[in-house]
């Protein structure tokens, strides 16, 4: 949703990941404004620029020009929309025999033909949450790279592993705000930190909201209010303290992006539905987010599984 670091060398006794350097593939990404773009071949052509976007529910997009550049042939359609369930189109799906990023090779990829937002620079399609379904991915933000490796995730009871849930294949924990709980999106696409507007008059506020600016979906524009928080957001063993929010008008869940992942390393086993959370303190503290110039940059649409509502 838009309203749209190397792995930390801490010990995890009760938190093992079962697997060995010789697993692990890794590389490199680029953190434009939040989100992660890395270097991918597409059918052994490339290397093209895609970005990383856990709230997008499908496997990869595709710009058009690079559906026609490779000639990938048309093979269906899907349905694509955003989580406040008012606006949907259809998507030509087109079949990638080879996708590869990190050294490791995905076959026969569903992609769905979309023209991905360019506010972040040149974009060549997107990598969606569901691609790396059989992999522990992790997101190292800190260190700037994307860690590929086999093996799974335990629960922890120091609050560093958290489960999720992706009933619509985007990830969704839960954050608990004074004595609310509330599903948020685990998005790399997202800005900041945003709550349903429908909780604005549950919450503590430290001010009045004000408007930050517009953003827009597959179902229309609309306006960004925000406001801080006079108490803090708990994520598992983390706390992010009196945060600034964003109140979306119409998403039914909230969303944590870029402002709060770029502080952690997060590992995401899609197999256990655990999320592993790596920062080198259990506080952290939000700077504001900046306005942004366009609706376009504020928005984006992603394409769902058929028939699902999309990620955000």
């Amino acid at each position: 949703m838009t309203l749209r670091g190397t792995l930390l060398c801490l010990v995890w006794e009760t938190a093992a990941l079962a697997a060995s350097p010789a697993d692990e593939h890794v590389t490199p990404f680029e953190l434009r404004r939040a989100m992660p773009f890395v270097q991918v071949l597409v059918d052994g052509k490339g290397p093209f620029t895609f970005g990383i976007d856990t709230g997008t529910g499908t496997q990869a997009l595709v710009s058009p020009a690079l559906a026609e550049t490779l000639g990938l042939v048309k093979t269906g359609e899907v349905e694509a929309g955003d989580p406040s369930g008012r606006g949907s189109r259809k998507l030509p799906l087109v079949k990638v025999g080879r996708l590869s990023v990190a050294g490791v090779e995905f076959r026969d990829v569903t992609a769905a033909v979309y023209e991905p937002s360019q506010a972040e620079g040149r974009c060549d399609g997107i990598l969606g949450f569901v691609l790396f379904r059989d992999w522990l991915l992790t997101l190292d933000y800190r260190g700037g790279q994307l860690v590929l490796a086999r093996g799974r995730l335990a629960a922890s009871p120091d609050g560093t592993v958290v489960p999720f849930r992706a009933p619509n294949d985007v990830p969704i924990i839960d954050l608990v705000i004074g004595g609310q709980t509330v599903p948020a999106i685990v998005d790399t696409r997202g800005s900041g930190l945003a709550v349903p507007a429908s909780r604005e008059g549950q919450l503590k506020l430290a001010g009045e909201p004000v408007v930050v600016g517009r953003g827009r979906t597959i179902s229309g524009e609309f306006e960004i209010r925000g406001a801080q928080l006079a108490e803090d957001v708990r994520i598992g063993a983390y706390r992010i303290q009196t945060p600034f929010v964003v109140f979306h008008p119409s998403f039914p869940v909230g969303n944590v992006g870029g402002l709060v992942l770029r502080q952690l390393a997060v590992t995401f086993d899609q197999r256990s539905g655990l999320l592993r959370i790596d920062a080198p303190d259990r506080t952290l503290v939000l700077p504001r987010p900046q306005p942004r110039a366009s609706p376009a940059d504020a928005g984006v649409t992603r394409p769902a599984a058929p028939g699902l509502p999309g990620g955000s």
